[in-house]
């Protein structure tokens, strides 16, 4: 069994111009759904919809389903009016990580999410580098509770924070901002901090790597629809140069998809659940190393007791 470490539930109908427009509002309306459409693309994308033969379903039965393949448990990564309304009707099959605007949010509010009893804060589209000092009272919060910090890395899809978008930011963020290398210099601040580098730095691959191979604290993912999309010889060589397996750095990998799990009849997560599995087998990986990736490293980070 897996735990997806990076999944998302939030929802915004699709405006004219094909673009998504506010309000942000959770999928799941029980019994379990609410529209046809979802995750409509720009750019000629044919519209992707529910299949013909979806009937609503209770919230057990979509834990069944996800559980039947293969998925355990997830960490919800969205707003916090999302995820912890999504976790009431989930139960412990969510874990709850969510989302703040860096820009906004002060060390209060941070205490405040976890006080609902998150695991974690996802920090994403910033104003500034990572690594700035506005935002190290932040991390400092999230330290002190031993809470783990998931940090989105590399290039951030379009129309979400940008301005005008659902979840708009002041001004377009710089993909640069998010560095993997900005992380170093937090990582080196708060050593105890427990750092999730999501996307494994897309694409800067090599700085995540260097990340998670010399900060005990630093671990990554595949999530999203980038790596995949890299040739498994690309990553044999990084993760296993000339034939050695890098344990320093495989062993602190996770699962996680970056799908939508909360759609009715959608399972977006198929992709990276074949990527890792090949990946496994490309670099012959032994079960206990798989185990590690697959639920032990992030049941690690998510406890309060692990340091």
């Amino acid at each position: 069994m897996r735990i997806d470490g990076h999944v998302h539930a939030m929802h915004a109908e699709m405006g004219p111009e094909g673009r998504r427009i506010p309000p942000l509002m959770s999928p799941w309306r029980e019994p379990g759904f609410t529209t046809q459409e979802l995750l409509v693309r720009s750019g000629g994308v044919p519209v992707r919809e529910y299949p013909s033969d979806v009937r609503p379903i209770a919230a057990e039965e979509h834990i069944a389903q996800h559980r039947a393949r293969g998925i355990e448990r997830v960490v919800l990564l969205d707003p916090p009016e999302i995820t912890f309304e999504i976790q009431r009707v989930f139960g412990d099959f969510v874990m709850a990580c969510p989302q703040i605007r860096l820009d906004e949010a002060t060390p209060a509010d941070i205490d405040a999410i976890l006080d609902r009893g998150a695991i974690g804060i996802k920090f994403i589209a910033p104003m500034h580098p990572y690594g700035a000092d506005c935002y190290l009272p932040l991390y400092r919060a999230v330290r002190n509770r031993n809470a783990l910090a998931i940090f989105h890395t590399g290039y951030l899809a379009h129309h979400f924070f940008d301005p005008g978008g659902v979840l708009p930011r002041t001004t377009p963020i710089k993909m640069s901002d998010m560095r993997p290398s900005e992380l170093d210099r937090v990582a080196r601040a708060f050593p105890e901090l427990k750092i999730m580098i999501a996307h494994f730095g897309n694409p800067w691959w090599d700085e995540a790597h260097a990340l998670i191979s010399n900060n005990k604290n630093t671990y990554a993912d595949f999530s999203g629809g980038s790596a995949c999309r890299r040739s498994l010889a690309f990553w044999k060589e990084l993760l296993a140069p000339n034939g050695k397996l890098d344990l320093r750095c495989v062993s602190k990998l996770c699962y996680a998809a970056d799908g939508w799990m909360f759609h009715v009849g959608i399972f977006e997560d198929a992709p990276l659940q074949e990527f890792y599995d090949r990946l496994y087998e490309t670099l012959s990986l032994p079960d206990d190393i798989r185990q590690l990736i697959d639920r032990e490293n992030i049941l690690r980070l998510v406890d309060p007791l692990q340091k």
